[in-house]
């Protein structure tokens, strides 16, 4: 065959739509004429309908070589260009292409596609006008603008332009695709399925109209018609990233976080460069803690499209979660640079400029978000959402309320104020909110739904159960609804009521694993641990790689006693998900329970450089370092106190830091503030317990102690606290009465042991404490704690040999020298062995000589024993290395009640 022959073999196979075989003839066609400028542009078209860009401009760069006035090919390498990302170099094609053919409807309604995606409404209507000029039946062209016009939310024009194209074409596929998205736009979800469904007619194998159909029915909460569409895309066409994308997305919202995110994982895998799963995953991300990896994605689609709004919106999100305001606003200003209408922007960034005390920029921002959205209403419950979300709960509250006073009659107000109240733990507030937010709406699925779980909460079973049954009455795919109703089906004993639940569950989203760990988590805060256990057993059992069940059963194991197999779970959950702060938090807070402090602060260390705003951290880590470094327990606890995470264990544990530094009136007042409150929480009673000793008031410390143990769903783990706490008030019996409780109720509860040996060794019961520190390391071989107290009380005892042996067997187990020696030390201070502690400490600040703790007890050991020259010394180099805290506490915050 000659080229002539190979070249029109091509361009028919071309025209069948076979261009794999297309560009093999031409190809061929080229091999044996060079400068065949036809072939070289029908194999660049062919190329591009392969989605083989960079070839198929090089085909273009060629013709344009042989000639450089061929339009078409100028037109193809733009078209080229458009879609491998280089849409300014497109437009400067098209333009030269217009040049050579000023009156080509074709060029115009490629360069208006272009304008369109640069986000030139504009232009691209300009184009189109012009390319319906020169060819008034241009379906395409009617298409196009009706699609430019619906993003303008010109939805009545765009309507006509669709209805024109299937007038000249009643067979256009994308026209009725199109006017399906525009009903669904506008809510018209009926004549949306009927458009998608007569596309579907047409062409049944087209996997993207599934897609929108898919997308349509989630909207219509037909969660299983969603999925089957989603399904059935991917079994048409496994390489779809949109199916992925949407399937991801309605995963997310049934609560299958695992599922989600193998999705987005999928569709990424398939296509790197797109957008859509970057900024869905990072959503996902965000939502499960995990924030580093959150900013990594919205990143990562920024660096595809620089003008991408949603993610720029989400990645402020993440730094405002993350505490760097700054950073955030600068985000919420570059959206509205894209986006000058961005009502979320304005709130956003109003919510950060009350963060940064500029409230006259927040008031500008507000009433601009005003000025776009319906009512003040809209706009207080967004920016309250995000006030929440980032952690600022009080903010939120704030935020709600005034949507309140200014439209008592919003039921979305009543409804987030109701679900905050909750998580602030006040329940009758919550209950008042949904009542009222049901009296305004009573057709709201999601407000029946709230109140029956906070009824469930309060025991009120009956309740909980009616008002599930009418949320899902309501909605019979409301996956929460069966989650939860399961959830107290199983705590009543009802178990074909409960199976009931969940196998009507697996059917909307049918991931067994989710549906476990979700209803584990509502059994958790119904108090049935047992329950909830054995869900998370099989969550794992069915996807061992479920993200946040390794977490979640470590915490139930930890709160009842069981602390190896806790920690062996919260090991497994960061391999899972290295970046989760909550982990580190929960595993941090079991180490220092064990007595790990160096380990328990270096994993609070971690959690907050994941998220610095997270509270429970920095109080954790206030906590540890009261008495050690207590500058920088007061610096954590002013942070968590100014961010107005105001409760009584903040105040009382700053208080005892400030007396730790002899800051005496100062304390009293934190004390004082902690009264305040009313305690909810087994914590906070302890808590008053402490304040109401450091105040002198003996008896109701004892009262508050035994509410702590009342109040509890754990009295196991309430009275070792309790025990704890006495030891440290110096009830020595007290105390050791609550660990002889404990070790009888659980005998595996390597804690106790542990506390119950040190209250032992104070009171010279030496043969026991080496008892306890013994049982300790059975249950608990790594236990760096129990090794250095066996150490100090052999020490005391004489043997020094086993001593020694056992300080080695810390520093095995991981003890860093100079901590090993610190903690021995600290120790021995208690026993009244001043000569070894000193020794000890001496050890510790030859072994790091910016061991700020160590001089600080050193100090005051040598004030002790008359040595005022070395005192004094080790309290200037306390104030050297202690320089950078801020220890002031004027200015915290006192919240109003």
């Amino acid at each position: 065959m000659n080229a002539e022959e190979f070249f029109n073999q091509g361009l028919a196979k071309a025209q069948k739509g076979d261009h794999k075989g297309a560009v093999a003839d031409l190809t061929e066609a080229i091999q044996l004429y060079p400068q065949y400028a036809g072939a070289l542009l029908h194999r660049g078209n062919s190329r591009t309908a392969l989605h083989d860009h960079k070839g198929a401009i090089a085909d273009f760069n060629a013709v344009l070589q042989i000639n450089p006035a061929i339009a078409e090919a100028l037109m193809g390498r733009g078209t080229a260009l458009a879609h491998a990302g280089d849409k300014q170099g497109a437009v400067a094609d098209f333009n030269q292409a217009l040049q050579l053919k000023p009156k080509s409807a074709a060029v115009y309604i490629q360069r208006g596609m272009v304008r369109a995606d640069l986000k030139d409404p504009a232009g691209a209507l300009e184009d189109f006008n012009q390319a319906l000029q020169l060819a008034p039946n241009a379906v395409s062209a009617y298409i196009q603008r009706g699609i430019v016009q619906a993003g303008m939310k010109q939805f009545s024009k765009a309507l006509e332009d669709f209805n024109q194209a299937l007038q000249l074409a009643p067979n256009a596929i994308a026209a009725y695709v199109q006017r399906g998205i525009l009903y669904s736009e506008t809510g018209e979800k009926e004549r949306a399925i009927a458009d998608f469904e007569q596309a579907l007619q047409l062409s049944p194998n087209a996997a993207s109209i599934y897609v929108q159909r898919g997308m349509v029915r989630a909207k219509q909460k037909d969660q299983m018609g969603a999925i089957a569409d989603f399904n059935h895309a991917l079994k048409l066409n496994p390489n779809l990233v949109n199916a992925y994308v949407q399937r991801g997305l309605l995963r997310s919202t049934l609560g299958d976080a695992q599922g989600a995110l193998d999705d987005f994982n999928r569709g990424l895998k398939l296509n790197p460069h797109a957008i859509a799963p970057y900024i869905q995953r990072g959503i996902a991300c965000s939502a499960l803690g995990n924030q580093p990896k959150a900013l990594e994605d919205f990143n990562r689609a920024l660096a595809v499209d620089p003008h991408s709004l949603e993610a720029l919106l989400h990645r402020g999100k993440v730094h405002a979660e993350l505490g760097d305001r700054e950073t955030a606003v600068a985000d919420f200003t570059q959206a509205l640079t894209l986006d000058a209408r961005a009502a979320t922007a304005y709130l956003c960034r109003s919510a950060m400029q009350l963060e940064l005390d500029d409230r006259q920029k927040a008031s500008e921002d507000f009433n601009l978000a005003v000025q776009i959205l319906p009512n003040a209403a809209d706009a207080y419950i967004e920016r309250g959402l995000f006030r929440a979300q980032i952690g600022n709960q009080r903010a939120a509250l704030e935020d709600f309320n005034r949507c309140l006073r200014m439209h008592s009659d919003s039921a979305a107000g009543y409804l987030q104020r109701g679900i905050l109240k909750t998580a602030l733990g006040e329940i009758d507030g919550a209950i008042a909110d949904f009542d009222q937010a049901i009296k305004l709406d009573p057709s709201s699925d999601t407000t029946y739904l709230h109140r029956g779980l906070v009824k469930a909460q309060l025991a009120d079973f009956e309740g909980a159960l009616a008002d599930l049954n009418y949320a899902i009455q309501n909605d019979p795919n409301l996956v929460n609804a069966y989650i939860n109703r399961g959830a107290i089906h199983l705590k009543l004993g009802n178990t074909d009521a409960a199976d009931a639940d969940l196998q009507t569950l697996l059917k909307i989203s049918p991931n067994p694993a989710t549906a476990a760990l979700s209803r584990a988590l509502v059994l958790a805060k119904l108090g049935d641990e047992q329950g909830a256990i054995a869900d998370l057993n099989q969550a794992l059992q069915a996807n061992p790689a479920t993200i946040a069940a390794h977490l979640n059963r470590g915490i139930l194991l930890a709160a009842l006693g069981d602390q190896q197999n806790a920690l062996a779970d919260f090991n497994h959950e960061l391999k899972l998900n290295p970046s989760s702060a909550e982990t580190f938090v929960q595993r941090g807070v079991l180490l220092a329970v064990l007595g790990e402090t160096a380990a328990a602060l270096q994993d609070l260390d971690q959690a907050l450089a994941l998220n610095p705003r997270l509270q429970t951290a920095r109080f954790h880590r206030g906590q540890l370092h009261t008495d050690r470094i207590p500058h920088a327990a007061i610096a954590d606890l002013n942070q968590l106190l100014n961010s107005k995470a105001a409760s009584i264990p903040a105040y009382v544990q700053r208080g005892l830091a400030l007396m730790a530094l002899g800051k005496r009136k100062p304390a009293i007042d934190d004390f004082g503030e902690a009264l305040r409150f009313q305690p909810a929480t087994p914590d906070d009673y302890l808590y008053l317990g402490i304040a109401h000793t450091q105040l002198g008031e003996n008896r109701a410390t004892e009262a508050d102690f035994n509410q702590a143990v009342e109040h509890s769903h754990y009295p196991v783990q309430t009275c070792l606290q309790r025990g704890i706490w006495q030891a440290t008030l110096g009830n020595t019996l007290g105390a050791l009465t609550d660990f002889d409780y404990v070790v009888q109720v659980n005998p595996t509860l390597a804690t106790a042991y542990l506390h119950r040996g040190m209250v032992r060794a104070l009171t010279a019961d030496t043969e026991g404490a080496i008892v306890d520190f013994s049982q300790v390391l059975q249950l608990y071989p790594a236990s760096t704690a129990a090794c250095l107290h066996r150490s100090a009380v052999q020490s005391i005892m004489g043997n020094f040999t086993a001593a020694d042996d056992d300080w080695n067997q810390a520093r095995q187990n991981g003890a860093k020298p100079e901590n090993a020696y610190y903690e021995r030390g600290l120790v021995r201070l208690k026993l009244a062995d001043n000569k070894g502690a000193i020794a000890d400490f001496d050890a510790a600040i030859a072994a790091e000589p910016d061991f700020t703790a160590a001089y600080i007890k050193r100090s005051k050991l040598r004030a002790t024993l008359g040595d005022q020259d070395g005192a004094n010394a080790d309290s200037q180099r306390v104030t050297e290395l202690t320089s950078h805290f801020d220890t002031t506490t004027e200015t915290t915050g006192r919240t109003e009640r």
